[in-house]
């Protein structure tokens, strides 16, 4: 439990979402130990989820610190050339209006020689040429400089947006860490007072049999997570050692060539493709509670094998009531 106390500083993973009631005064102490078990882990899950977002805004008010900082540059630098095509257009200007007729009569009058005349009035067509040029650079440049400054502005806005939304999920999570020391007191508690054989129920592995796993990337996790079977629960855990619900799924599909997926029950749920239930396949990951609090891997016949909660192991059961849908993942 020692990890979850400072759960603001880790990606502490989701955990089966807790009753809306509160906890019951059943004598059962297996009852009020699962009841607490399940308040303590949608507590984690809420601070999963928001160490998600804050790992998500803190990426976003990095990458438009850096789209700044290139948009300021690159304004910079069309200013430059700005000021240099400014120069090249105000000296052109200027020979004109202090009277210098360049057209190709004047060099005609001027000139002592046909040849003469033939290379002033070329100079002359070269003189026009560049002026059209610079002024169009100019307007180029004068038209970068402007777009820069507006995805500067624009990045400085989203910036300063993300690291609000950052600083305020900090917030969050620390009151969520609160909460949940709290909640563990309750659940230490509670643990104590069962028996010796109440304790040693709570490390079944489930259901036995063999599960036929699919190919693919799908069937692999699955065998994979059946494989970890025995292993403790543990709050913010994601293998090889301990698990909870999204941190066996992670790891799973992490050793079956999908690495990468977000800890966190309810984020999982948006990913892949939904499946109903009546189209579910094994290797598909099942989603329970509204808002999404649990996660686990179908094997078949209404089964899951799934980390389920704090002291209890990775088992194969039958999937949860509050069941809230299925995604697919990979082939």
């Amino acid at each position: 439990m020692a990890a979850v106390l400072v759960a603001v500083g880790l990606t502490p993973a989701s955990a089966r979402a807790a009753p809306t009631s509160p906890p019951s005064t059943s004598p059962d102490p297996v009852t009020r130990y699962n009841q607490l078990s399940d308040q303590a882990n949608a507590l984690n899950e809420k601070i999963d989820t928001a160490n998600v977002r804050l790992s998500n805004e803190q990426r976003r008010a990095r990458q438009a610190s850096l789209e700044v900082t290139a948009a300021t540059e690159a304004e910079h630098a069309a200013l430059a050339q700005e000021k240099t095509y400014e120069a090249l257009v105000d000296q052109f200007t200027r020979a004109s209006y202090e009277g210098a007729r360049l057209d190709p009569l004047s060099a005609l009058l001027s000139g002592t020689s046909v040849q003469d005349y033939l290379d002033r009035a070329s100079d002359l067509q070269d003189l026009a040429v560049t002026n059209v040029d610079a002024l169009n650079k100019l307007s180029s440049a004068v038209q970068g400089a402007r777009q820069a400054e507006q995805r500067a502005q624009t990045g400085l806005t989203t910036a300063k947006q993300a690291t609000a939304a950052a600083q305020a999920l900090k917030n969050q999570l620390t009151q969520h860490a609160r909460d949940l020391q709290k909640q563990i007191s309750r659940l230490t508690a509670a643990k104590n007072a069962l028996s010796a054989q109440q304790q040693a129920g709570l490390m079944s592995t489930g259901v036995q049999g063999v599960f036929i796993a699919p190919p693919g990337v799908r069937g692999a996790a699955m065998t994979i997570a059946l494989a970890q079977r025995g292993k403790p629960y543990q709050w913010g855990a994601a293998g090889p050692d301990s698990f909870d619900c999204s941190g066996l799924v992670q790891w799973a599909y992490a050793q079956a060539g999908m690495p990468g997926l977000p800890h966190s029950a309810q984020v999982q749920s948006t990913l892949g493709v939904a499946v109903s239930r009546a189209n579910l396949q094994p290797g598909d990951l099942v989603f329970f509670d509204n808002p999404v609090g649990h996660v686990g891997i179908y094997v078949g016949n209404d089964l899951m094998v799934a980390a389920p909660h704090s002291g209890a192991v990775v088992r194969v059961e039958q999937l949860f009531s509050g069941y809230a849908g299925a995604r697919r993942l990979g082939a």
